[in-house]
């Protein structure tokens, strides 16, 4: 089997695998694998441009790694302008193969293949939707061959590919994240609500597991819209899902979303139900306090469930709502607690 026809088997095959792949973590890996493979590449790396255009992220590395190199590296970070290959790639679109034998390679692409111990490297842009998205960089190790016309060749094709996988992955992202996230404030929406708390009432292995719910309402919202106009009021709305969002980040099982217009749910399980209470009660003073136009009124219900249970999601979402309907009618500035669910 000559060269080029396994270069064309193996970019079918990765074409394959991608169109199967939905996560971009999957499809990165997938290709950078692939790619490696069929480059007889020592390492491959794909980088991700940020919104600046600045700098370019790396986003995996694959092979024989040299000193340093991660496979997801956490803040692996090159600035685009202190790199004139880079710069190049990615702003120009054009393909480089350098070789570190190379007496007029410039220094800072000399510096890198020293860095990790390689002896020539290929590079190109990423592109996706019709923008550069972020770079394409294979290695091979000191006294290997220098990539040639072929190797540029798969890459030019590999990179198209990979582009539009890119492309579609972001694009079902971004579905999911609008059937999943209210527009507004960008919480979790009912729906993503209800299926996570659909997963939180199944035990599996667990014996016993402690749930709670708190139901919360923003009070005055109406006058406001009334008097002020509805930008003012999504303001508000805005203002309250950033301030439950800052409160229970540090919560590491909780969930908010908001569940209606100027409703919230917040909810959360295991060793964390013990803290929700304050935070909410902590949350609602400080709106007490603060402001003169809105308030916040909650109702919190907790149950442990255990293999036995009969108590359902249902009920408890109606015992969080009639705790929050008391805390109305009084004007409680603090949770109200339902009596816990038991079976």
């Amino acid at each position: 089997m000559s060269e080029a026809t396994s270069g064309l088997q193996s970019l079918a095959a990765m074409a394959h695998m991608l169109a199967d792949q939905h996560e971009l973590d999957d499809i990165l890996e997938t290709a950078a694998e692939q790619a490696r493979t069929a480059l007889g590449a020592a390492t491959v790396s794909i980088s991700r441009l940020n919104d600046s255009g600045e700098d370019v992220r790396t986003l995996i590395n694959v092979g024989d790694l040299g000193d340093g190199e991660e496979r997801w590296p956490a803040d692996e970070t090159y600035p685009v302008s202190g790199l004139s290959r880079l710069t190049s790639a990615i702003r120009e679109r054009r393909t480089f193969v350098d070789s570190i034998d190379d007496e007029e390679l410039p220094e800072e692409e000399r510096y890198l293949l020293e860095r990790f111990g390689k002896g020539s490297s290929l590079s190109t842009a990423i592109v996706v939707d019709g923008r550069s998205w972020g770079e394409f960089y294979a290695t091979r190790h000191i006294g290997e061959k220098v990539f040639d016309d072929d190797g540029v060749a798969y890459t030019d094709v590999l990179v198209a590919i990979l582009g539009a996988a890119v492309s579609r992955a972001i694009r079902e992202a971004d579905l999911q994240k609008l059937a999943y996230r209210d527009p507004l404030t960008s919480l979790l929406n009912r729906r993503a609500l209800d299926e996570h708390a659909a997963r939180l009432f199944d035990l599996g292995d667990e014996a016993s597991r402690e749930i709670a719910i708190v139901a919360m309402d923003i009070d005055g919202l109406k006058l406001v819209n009334d008097t002020e106009g509805h930008p003012m009021g999504d303001q508000m709305i805005r203002a309250v899902a950033a301030a439950l969002t800052f409160m229970f980040d540090r919560v590491e099982s909780s969930v908010v979303a908001r569940v209606g217009g100027d409703e919230f749910t917040i909810l959360v399980s295991g060793d964390d139900v013990g803290v929700i209470e304050k935070l909410v009660n902590t949350l609602c003073r400080d709106v007490a306090e603060k402001s003169n136009r809105i308030g916040l009124s909650a109702g919190m219900a907790s149950v442990v469930l255990t293999r036995d249970s009969t108590s359902t999601l249902t009920d408890l979402f109606a015992a969080a709502d009639k705790a929050l309907y008391v805390a109305k009618r009084t004007q409680s500035t603090i949770a109200v607690l339902a009596d816990p669910l038991s079976d």
